[in-house]
This record gives C-alpha cells, sequence and structure tokens, in this order.
C-alpha cells in the first residue's frame, strides 16, 4: 500500500514550481489531490500530467471569501481532507522606499492571511482526519537582506503561524508544520537566476553548492505529511542546502 493512500490533499499554487512538483510526489505515492491556482490554463494543463487522481479549483487565496469556497468544494468533491499544503506565495522584493501600500498588503493577504483563513475553515476537516497542514514559508524569514523586509517578514509571519496553530489544534491531533526552501529553481525566482552575479553569491552562500529543486521540497513537504512524522508539529524544517542557517 502506497503512503498517502485513501488520503486526499489540498496544494494551494499548485499549478507550477514546488506546488506542481509536491502534487506529482503526492499523486505517486497513491493519494488523490486538488490543486488551486488562479490560471486555469495552468492548472489544466497540470492535472492533466498528472491523471485522474487529480482535478483543480481556480481561485486566489489572497481574496476575501475564496477559502470557505475552496474547502467547500474540495469537501464536495472527495468528502474528506487529509492534508492542507499552503503553497501559494508571492515574492515581491525591493527596497521599501519604491513599494506601495497595495504591494504590502497584496503580498500579506497572498502569504499570511490567505493560509490562515484557508486552516480556519480546512480544520473541521483535518480534525475528524487527524490530518496535518504544511506551510511553505522560506528561509528568508531568518535571513537578513536588503531589498527583502515585506517578503522576508510575511513569511517569517507564517513560520509563528506554524507554531501558534500547532499549539491550537494538537489537542484535536491536528499537526501543523513548515517547510522553508531557499533559493529553488521556479518561476517566482526567474528574473534572480538570470543574475549571474547574485546566483553564484547566493550557491556560494549554500552549503551543499547548488540551487534547490522543486522536487527537493516536495520531498521534504512528504516527509512531514506522512506517519513517520507523526509526533512531529510546530516545525519549520529548513530544505535549502544550508543557505541561511
Amino acid at each position: 500500500m502506497k503512503r498517502f493512500e485513501n488520503r486526499v490533499v489540498l496544494i494551494t499554487g499548485g499549478g507550477t514550481g514546488i506546488g506542481k512538483a509536491t502534487a506529482t510526489a503526492f499523486v505517486s505515492e497513491g493519494a488523490k489531490v486538488i490543486i488551486t491556482g488562479r490560471r486555469q490554463n495552468v492548472l489544466e494543463e497540470t492535472t492533466k500530467k498528472l491523471g485522474e487522481q487529480t482535478c483543480f479549483i481556480v481561485g486566489d487565496v489572497s481574496k476575501k471569501g475564496e477559502a470557505k469556497r475552496i474547502i467547500d468544494e474540495t469537501i464536495e468533491k472527495f468528502g474528506q481532507l487529509d492534508v492542507l499544503v499552503n503553497g501559494a506565495g508571492t515574492g515581491a522584493m525591493g527596497p521599501l522606499s519604491e513599494t506601495s501600500d497595495e504591494v504590502i498588503e497584496s503580498t500579506f493577504q497572498t502569504n499570511v492571511f490567505g493560509p490562515l483563513a484557508l486552516i480556519r475553515e480546512a480544520a473541521p476537516y483535518l480534525i475528524e482526519s487527524k490530518g496535518n497542514v504544511i506551510n511553505i514559508t522560506s528561509v528568508m524569514s531568518k535571513g537578513v537582506m536588503a531589498g527583502s523586509a515585506m517578503y522576508a517578514a510575511s513569511k517569517a509571519a507564517l513560520d509563528h503561524v506554524t507554531r501558534c496553530l500547532a499549539a491550537e489544534y494538537g489537542s484535536s491531533g491536528v499537526r501543523v508544520n513548515a517547510v522553508a526552501p531557499g533559493l529553488t529553481a521556479t518561476d517566482i525566482t526567474a528574473e534572480l537566476r538570470k543574475d549571474e552575479q547574485m546566483l553564484g553569491i547566493f550557491v556560494a552562500q549554500t552549503p551543499m553548492g547548488r540551487l534547490g529543486e522543486p522536487i527537493d521540497i516536495a520531498k521534504t513537504v512528504l516527509l512531514l505529511a506522512g506517519d513517520e512524522a507523526g509526533w512531529v508539529t510546530g516545525q519549520v524544517v529548513q530544505a535549502g542546502g544550508g543557505l541561511m542557517l
């Protein structure tokens, strides 16, 4: 029997990058997977590749009311929820002096408010299944770098959400953990990776000497979501090759 057979997994931001790799990994281990995102064409393409164990819900987790709709549709489709992966995120960077109120607000809506609302709406079903939550944060939540204040602060907030909700839901049998990627080869880091000098700096500061790949993060998510980690909660596990330890 595969590790996640008969389990239902919801992955936000599941159409590309880390979310797509995570969806692929869960499907390979027998799970039924729902992916969400804003772009229907991307979700359709990913779902087609992953096969009949996968379906999608178009949704924007930064918008009020979307969390409830996404969770309601998940339960309508499968009748249960075992794992919630909060993978949707935005990586806006830049000097604070050049950052608008709208960008600050949208960053926190996507990276913090959306996951909070999704966990709240998913909680009754996760309690029923004794399931768990995996939040995707970032090693930048602990790092200090000019131009990163808004993004790093939003991910640091999600780190602490993870710890606080682990305490809140632990007595109900629900675990809450996070995975903090380092620099990973995804669309969100494409511009940075085009800058060879900056890329070289990041790789030089990574003890394992390379960029992360989405599958590196996906494997860590599955480890935390599985029964093998059944006594692990409230942890932020860095999956960044040692970057910003």
